[in-house]
């Protein structure tokens, strides 16, 4: 009953601190996985390291998605005002009709969530990096963590900071990110023609050619996020038309390669949004990070962008450099999990060598 406990707690800090005020239809369903015993036998065959809450959640979207009949779903789709406690015996009833599909959903898939808007919070951090970058040398990104490797086609989005749009050259007009700026002023101008061959990291790449791959992808949006969905739509068309080069596998076995194979000449960019404490484990995930990048720096400067909670309430953005086994960073913003806004710091400078964030 110990590990109930510990379950319980993890679904009632998911409806507190993740869905309250974004999803009201998950903050209640949150809240009966917590109280209700079958519920959290069931989403304890999570696997290891996988948020519960998001995978039993995102199970049970994806098999109404794929055309499941009960009535849980007019919750799903908004055709019925939400009655928190009939939504919670909808809940445990589906999933009592269904659980022999759900454990193989969540014991065999992961939380790939590739999060498009996040893009709008990395683009003010391209920007800041090539003006302290004030050489002409190409820059290549490296995402670790990649999912669909979507966040890689950065520079086929449109950006829209508060009624400042922003089209790069090869922008589609109807896929649009918007971001509020709520403090600072972040750098927004860039030379997209000096970010060349980007490539992704991650253990088991999204095959974005696999509608029943994609529609995971899908399911993991929550069901009143309507436009994020929308957004993924179009970002995954993208993606099909001019497919992002991943690599597949664990990210320590492909990072030494990476910063082998990329020539000197060119700045080289390691990208984690979201990623680090899947790939390095939690907590100390990014102390084990630095200790890796430092040691790679060795051989060559490498430079990176870290999105993250990092133990604190706020996400933050983080700037760091790693040259000689010595690793300094930067927090320089604090901004939305889904990159609805960025609040730009406006003294970034504020560095140390000890590899850890500064508050």
């Amino acid at each position: 009953m110990a590990e109930h406990a510990k379950l319980a707690d993890v679904f009632e800090r998911f409806a507190t601190q993740q869905a309250a005020g974004k999803s009201p239809l998950y903050e209640a369903l949150s809240h009966t996985v917590a109280r209700t015993s079958e519920l959290l036998d069931l989403a304890a065959g999570t696997r290891p390291g996988q948020p519960a809450p998001n995978m039993l959640f995102g199970a049970v979207h994806h098999l109404l998605r794929g055309g499941v009949q009960h009535p849980l779903a007019s919750y799903f789709t908004g055709h019925e005002d939400l009655d928190e406690a009939r939504a919670g015996t909808l809940l445990t009833d589906f999933c009592r009709r269904h659980a022999e599909r759900i454990r193989l959903i969540i014991a065999t898939r992961s939380v790939q969530t590739n999060e498009v808007g996040r893009c709008a919070v990395l683009l003010p951090a391209f920007a800041a990096l090539q003006q302290r970058l004030d050489d002409d040398r190409l820059i290549r990104i490296v995402d670790v963590g990649a999912s669909a490797g979507l966040n890689l086609l950065w520079d086929r989005y449109t950006y829209d900071y508060g009624g400042h749009r922003i089209g790069l050259p090869a922008s589609d007009p109807e896929t649009v990110l918007s971001c509020e700026i709520k403090g600072g002023t972040p750098p927004l101008s860039l030379d997209v023609a000096r970010f060349v061959r980007p490539v992704g990291i991650e253990l088991s790449p999204v095959d974005i050619t696999d509608p029943e791959a994609t529609e995971w992808l899908v399911s993991l949006t929550w069901p009143e996020q309507t436009t994020r969905m929308r957004t993924l739509d179009r970002a995954l068309a993208q993606a099909v038309r001019t497919p992002p080069t991943i690599l597949a596998g664990r990210a320590e076995d492909h990072l030494a390669d990476v910063v082998t194979e990329t020539p000197l000449d060119r700045h080289l960019v390691l990208v984690f949004s979201w990623s680090i404490y899947q790939i390095f484990g939690s907590p100390g995930g990014r102390e084990r990070l630095v200790g890796i990048l430092a040691e790679l720096s060795r051989h060559r400067p490498l430079h990176e962008v870290s999105i993250g909670h990092f133990g604190h309430t706020t996400p933050r953005v983080i700037m760091a450099s790693h040259d000689g086994g010595v690793s300094r960073s930067d927090v320089v913003a604090h901004c939305d999990v889904y990159g609805t806004w960025l609040h730009w710091l406006a003294s970034a400078d504020r560095s140390n060598t000890d590899g850890r964030q500064n508050p």
